[in-house]
C-alpha cells in the first residue's frame, strides 16, 4: 500500500519540474510506467501465469518502465547540459 501511495504523489509530482529558467516536461516517466506494466502483464497473461505472479510481474513492468524512463530522461538531461 505504501508503494502505492508513494507511485501517486510520484506521478503527481513529476508531471512538470521546474528548472531554471526551462520548463521540462517529465510525464514520459508515470507514461513509461504504465506501459511496461501492460505489456509485462500480456506476457504473463499469454504465459498463463496465475493470478498472484502475473500480478507481481505486473509491477515488476511498472517498476523497470518507470525506471529506464527516469534514466533515459537524466541521460538527455545531462547530454543537453554538457553539451
Amino acid at each position: 500500500m505504501l508503494a502505492g501511495v508513494v507511485a501517486v504523489l510520484a506521478g503527481a509530482v513529476a508531471t512538470r519540474v521546474q528548472l531554471l529558467p526551462d520548463v521540462i516536461d517529465v510525464t514520459i516517466v508515470p507514461t513509461a510506467a504504465g506501459i511496461g506494466g501492460l505489456v509485462s502483464a500480456a506476457v504473463g497473461a499469454a504465459m498463463r501465469f496465475d493470478p498472484d505472479r502475473l500480478g507481481r510481474i505486473t509491477l515488476l513492468g511498472n517498476l523497470l518502465g518507470g525506471a529506464v524512463a527516469l534514466l533515459s530522461l537524466l541521460l538527455a538531461l545531462l547530454l543537453d547540459v554538457f553539451s
